[in-house]
């Protein structure tokens, strides 16, 4: 069993309403539990994304110093 911790956050009430309007009551706390861990781990795979990206181009940037680059490294 998953223990749990009770917090304190501040919404606007317009989804508080809308929470309280399509999620019945009981299942409210797991809801929002399953949004943000699905949030999170969007976040985490585009900082992931974005890294990979960078070391790409870093990569690019080297392979393009070292073209034309013999076996002895002179041209």
């Amino acid at each position: 069993m998953t223990t749990t911790e009770k917090v304190t956050i501040s919404l606007p009430k317009e989804i508080v309403d809308l929470l309280r309007k399509e999620i019945p009551r009981r299942k409210r706390s797991k809801f929002i539990a399953e949004t943000i861990k699905k949030q999170l781990k969007k976040l985490k795979e585009q900082a992931l994304i974005k890294a990979y990206k960078e070391a790409y181009t870093e990569i690019e940037k080297e392979s393009q110093e070292f073209d034309g680059v013999t076996g002895n490294g002179i041209s």
